[in-house]
Parts: structure tokens; sequence; C-alpha cells
């Protein structure tokens, strides 16, 4: 096994059509019944994802998430199967591809999955005509297409051993075969740079003596006794009693292993399904995101700007809208960059995988990769960041360019025509020099740009003023451009010192308002954990909303205006 910084842990997940075999196939690679519910062993069917391990030949473990097959459980399905890095696609031989099989597969390609092994179940029944071809026919295209293809029957122990080898060699531990992971390697500390772990809640319960605990895979990091940890999106700091891996206590976990961890002083119905345990301090809280989004081919179902959407991201299931930037609707089978404004707050990083489901009636419809986790709202006809990538990396050397809308603070430099002023330096007219003649548009300033970009990368920490002056003394069209996009409301005054970029506070002034419709009150401690803000920033923030008659103290309290 590796060094501790570069240790991997896999796991294997069950997908498939209800009453295919995936439990009784789990039950006979580890010896472990999945179905734990009183309710599932009365109906004979998996409702909530069950749990096992698989030993290895090196003395280690792989996790086995088995999902739920029957298509009134797929959020049940989809809040384990983020954490999966090798499908076992389950297909009864007696009954061939059926609709969950295709669902199951298709989001399997969705939260980027890439590799896998096709299991034929129920291999003693008779078969149905034409199997092999039509499995073959079916998995063409997607990433299965070249997978092995194992026949088994739990019945009797037929291909058993078969699997449970093609399985030891897909995770590499038989030196055999290496595969490459591309969901999580995230989760390595690599060249001295330390990954925050991040561990999506998919189960809580709790146990008496103990108290509440929490289960989930591991993404991202070491997760250790002394670890700093807070709940998300809550932003509440939480202390870990103890850990356990697979069953056993251990002082730290890592990536890709099915953890479970005791939280003491918080309540068993206080935590929900798809919160999020991570490093304090290392997520924001988040109400909009910037993502890729894929429709698939087999939808039945075309997307225009502002429809209402199931999203599923980790083990959260949420209800947003999906905002198109550049074109009216979005077929199946296309793909676009797009903004997801969410109902509820959430917790995410660039890269990460999700689904979404139509809202009414509920069926997949695509998924993707978020660009932006904390994206700031966007008028649709603004000019959109061109993303280059879909993972981290890509997404990082694409924020770099930043979020450029020039649309607002070029009307307000066109009007300000009195000062003879043009963004690029001198002004370009086209045909007649006839009074009335207006400017040709032309891209917006450089500098311009570059103040666009340090406001926006500041977020709720601007610069002195004073010091920005001085970084651009050298431009002389530096003042005309700073106040032009004061005067066209990009930049707006948060204090007497410092200016903020207007994205940055309608963010906050958005999150007052969750405050506000959630609870009844904004209370200022809750302002700044949920922003993670210091108490500083969050007073100047809430005292400039209530200046501007947005919010107001009442009795102690401050609120929403009623008028707003």
């Amino acid at each position: 096994m590796e060094k501790d910084g570069k240790k991997r842990y896999r796991i294997i997940g069950t997908a498939g059509h209800i009453d295919h075999g995936k439990t009784c196939l789990v039950k006979a690679l580890t010896g472990t019944d999945t179905d734990r519910l009183a309710e599932e062993k009365k109906r004979g069917i998996t409702i909530e994802n069950g749990f096992a391990f698989l030993d290895l030949p090196d003395g280690t473990q792989a996790g086995i998430i088995d999902v739920p097959g029957h298509e009134k459980f797929i959020k049940n399905m989809l809040a384990g199967a983020g954490g999966i890095d090798i499908a076992m696609l389950v297909i009864a031989a007696d009954e061939g591809v059926m609709p969950q099989t295709r669902e199951h597969l298709e989001i399997l390609s969705l939260l980027g999955i890439r590799a896998g092994i096709v299991v034929i179940t129920k291999a003693d029944l008779e078969w149905k005509a034409g199997l092999r071809e039509k499995i073959q026919e079916f998995v063409r295209g997607t990433f299965l297409e070249n997978a092995d293809v194992v026949v088994t029957s739990a019945a009797d122990g037929w291909g058993i051993e078969e699997l449970r080898e093609k399985l030891w060699n897909k995770i590499g531990v038989n030196g055999r075969e290496t595969l490459s992971f591309v969901k999580r390697e995230s989760g390595l500390v690599d060249e001295g740079k330390v990954v925050k772990y991040r561990l999506p809640i998919d189960r809580v319960f709790s146990l008496k003596g103990f108290g509440t605990i929490i289960t989930g895979t591991l993404l991202d990091g070491i997760l250790e006794l002394d670890s700093d940890a807070m709940l998300y999106p809550r932003g509440e700091k939480a202390k870990i009693r103890s850990i356990q891996v697979h069953g056993e206590e251990t002082s730290k976990a890592f990536p890709g292993q099915r953890v479970a961890v005791n939280l003491p002083g918080i309540g068993k119905d206080e935590i929900s399904r798809g919160e999020i345990l991570a490093a304090a301090g290392s997520m924001e809280c988040t109400m909009m995101a910037d993502v890729r989004l894929r429709l698939l081919k087999s939808a039945h179902r075309s997307i225009k700007s502002g429809t209402r959407v199931h999203l599923y991201h980790g083990a959260a299931e949420l209800v947003c809208k999906v905002i198109l930037f550049d074109q009216e609707i979005l077929n199946p089978g296309e793909e676009a960059v797009v903004q997801l404004r969410m109902e509820q707050t959430t917790a995410m990083k660039a890269g990460d995988h999700f689904v979404i489901r139509f809202y009414s009636p509920v069926e997949t419809i695509g998924g993707g990769v978020v660009l932006n986790p904390n994206a700031v709202k966007r008028r649709r006809k603004q000019r959109k960041l061109e993303y280059m990538g879909t993972g981290p990396q890509q997404f990082g050397a694409a924020q770099a360019q930043n979020e450029i809308s020039d649309i607002n603070i070029q009307k307000a430099l066109q009007e300000n025509q009195k000062d003879s002023f043009c963004p690029m330096g001198k002004k370009e007219t086209t045909g007649s020099k006839a009074a009335g003649q207006t400017a040709k548009e032309i891209p917006v300033s450089t500098i311009f740009l570059r103040l666009q970009e340090l406001y926006l990368k500041s977020g709720f920490t601007p610069p002195l003023t004073d010091e920005v002056k001085s970084a651009f003394s050298h431009e002389k069209d530096f003042s005309r451009i700073f106040f032009a996009m004061v005067r066209g409301g990009q930049l707006v005054r948060f204090d007497e010192k410092h200016y903020i970029h207007c994205e940055i506070r309608e963010k906050a002034l958005n999150m007052a308002c969750l405050i506000y419709e959630e609870k009844g009150v904004i209370q200022t401690g809750e302002f700044r954990d949920r922003l993670g803000l210091s108490r500083k920033c969050a007073i100047t923030l809430l005292e400039g909303f209530d200046k501007e008659r947005i919010t107001v103290m009442e009795n102690g309290t401050r609120v929403l205006r009623k008028a707003k």
C-alpha cells in the first residue's frame, strides 16, 4: 500500500433493473446481506443503499455499494452512486436489458464513471433469446463497450470466483491491470499540496451510548480524529469523537473508503442526507453554479431557460432552475454552459459531477460537470465565460479569465460622451461625421478587464481604493474607467475606503433574503457563517442593506422591509 499521502481505496457499485439479483450477487461475493430494513426483507426488494466489503489479496478491502433497482428509488440510487469507482452492471439472463438497466447506465456515464464489468446473473434460469448480442448492442458507445462480461449464478456459485478475480484485476491489487481513475484524483496529496477532506453524508442514524453517526464515501483528503470539522452548507462546526472504516475503529480515513463518523452534541434529526462533513473553511455555500450540462440523446424533453429540475449532486437532492445563456432551448443530445440557480443552499467544488431529472414527471434527462461552484447571477444576454474544460484544473485556467460581462459598462462609457472618452483610448467612427454620429462599439479596455477581475476575485475582501489607485497610477484612463464602473453600477460602495463588485454584493443580499425566508429574522452570526465572512464584513454588509432600506432593525432583530 502507498504512503499515507498517496493512499487510494476503491468503491464498487451495483447497477441494474429491479429483481435482477444485485443483492444476491453482493452476498455471494462478500457473505453480507445488504438489505437491512424490515420492509426490504418483507417485500424482497432493495429500498435504501446497502453496503458490504470485498476482501482483497493484499489484506485490504474495497467497499461495495448495492443500489436499489426500482424506478421509485432512483433518488436513493443517486445518493450512493456518486462515490462509485467501478460499476457492476447487472443484467438477469432471463429478462435481459430493462428500463432501469438503461437509466442506471446513463446515470453512471453522467457521473463520470469510466470503469466497470457487465455481470449476467441468474444464469441457472432459461436465457432470453439473443441476450449476448443485445447486451453488446446496448453497451456500444458507452464506457462499458469493451468491458468484461462475466456470467454468474448466485444460486450455485457459478462464475462468482471469476467475477472476484476480475474485480481484483480492475482494482489492480494483483499486478495484472492498473486502472486509471479520473473521478477522484483530487483526493490525492500531490507534490506537497494537501487536499482537504470532504465526506458527503448519505446516511444518518444513532446508536445508544454513542449518539449521532453519519456515513459516506470519503471523496477528498485524509480525515483524522483531530480534524477541524464543519457541516455544510449550514456552516456549523462539529466535533469528531470517533471514526470507523469498514466497521473498525481507526484514527484516520482515506479517499475512497466507506467511513462512519460519530458526531457528539448534534441530534440525529438535526442532520440530513446530502449535507457534507468537510474541513472547516474549505468550502463555500452557494445557490448558483456555472456548469457544463449535457442532455441525454435518449431524453424525451428539451429544456428552456428557466426550466425547473431536480438536481442530484453528491448525496444531495435539490431543486433548481436551468438558465441558458446564449440560446432559447437545449435539445436532447446537446451540450452547453448554463447556470443552475438552486432553491436551497448547497456546497460544491469545481469538477464535481451531477445529474438532473425533469421536475414532473420525474425522469433522468441529463447531467454534467460543475465549472464554477460559487457563480454570480448574470443576465442571459451578457457574454458568458467560455470554459475550455470540465475538470478542476481546466476550470482553474478558465477562472483566471474571470467572469467578464462588458455590456453594462460599455453603455456607461458611451453615456459618458461629454468626456470624449472611448474604452480603447480613441474614438472610431464610420460613415459621415455629421452631428449625432456615435462611436463604433469596440471591446472594453484592458484596464476595465483588470478591474473587473480584481474586484470579482477579491470577493468579500475588496482592496483599499487608495491601493487600487496607486496600482493603476500609470494608466491615464484609470479614473475615467473606474468612475464609469461606479456610475454603471458594477462597483458599489462597501464602506468609506472600499468598493465591492455588484455581483458579490448581490450574493450577500440573496443570502440575507434566504435566511429571512427560512428563519423570519436575519441573525448576523448566521449570515456571517453561511457566507464564511468575518464578523466585521458581515456587519458592514448588513448595515449597508439597512441604509438602502432593504432591511430594518425591529426590536433588536433585523428583518426585510415588507415593501421589498
